[in-house]
């Protein structure tokens, strides 16, 4: 789809369907000194977010110039919750890039899931055409299924790809995951993510929630 100039991720955060989560395995999201983040805590920025920032940022392959965050409170939640971001320029691109994180709380809708009732969505554009890639957490319900919502989709050269063809379960992204990392950790390849890229992600991570709380954008090259 050529040179990608942004980057929405939206992570659908329901309230009904999914696992059972046990009231105990929920507790230290409610403690502020256990979850970390802001002041309060930030069970959704920082615990269920996180993984949004390592993906903007290993997707572009750029650093973040700058991000602005806003925050709500539902119910001691840190939702609804949206976040916007420049990317530094270390290579030359078409457009200056930028990105855009919303998490949505939908506490009437029931999503069906063999893990929690959430799924994403993202949307890169670039330029030559736009791909979407629909649900995560959530892939292989019955929303899967519908034509009209293909799991990724390619727009691009004036036609329109979709894509369906694959394992579609979230436990498979873990199953790899391991089996890589036992391969890096035998010497034969390369982490996906280095603990150097893994301290520069919670740090453009800590920032957006530290933005939130000052109400003003925060550079990350000021940030520590």
């Amino acid at each position: 789809i050529g040179d990608p100039s942004s980057i929405r991720i939206k992570t659908a955060m329901g309230g009904k369907g999914g696992w059972m989560v046990p009231n105990d395995a929920k507790k230290w999201r409610e403690d502020p000194e256990m979850m970390g983040g802001a002041e309060v805590g930030s069970p959704v920025l920082l615990d269920n977010g996180w993984h949004s920032f390592a993906l903007a940022t290993w997707i572009f392959d750029e650093k973040i110039e700058k991000v602005f965050a806003w925050t709500g409170n539902f119910k001691g939640w840190d939702a609804p919750a949206y976040v916007m971001f420049k990317y530094e320029q270390k290579q030359e691109h078409l457009i200056p890039q930028y990105g855009h994180m919303e998490f949505s709380l939908l506490p009437e809708m029931h999503i069906p899931s063999f893990y929690y009732p959430t799924d994403e969505f993202i949307e890169i554009v670039a330029s030559r055409g736009i791909m979407k890639i629909n649900q995560g957490t959530s892939i292989g319900n019955p929303m899967s299924n519908s034509e009209i919502f293909a799991p990724i989709v390619l727009i691009r050269d004036g036609k329109v790809e979709t894509f369906t063809e694959f394992e579609k379960d979230w436990k498979q992204s873990f199953i790899d995951a391991t089996k890589h990392l036992i391969e890096v950790a035998k010497g034969n390849k390369d982490p996906i993510l280095s603990g150097e890229q893994a301290k520069y992600i919670l740090r453009f991570n800590l920032a957006a929630i530290k933005s939130s709380e000052l109400g003003k954008d925060i550079s990350l090259r000021e940030f520590h």
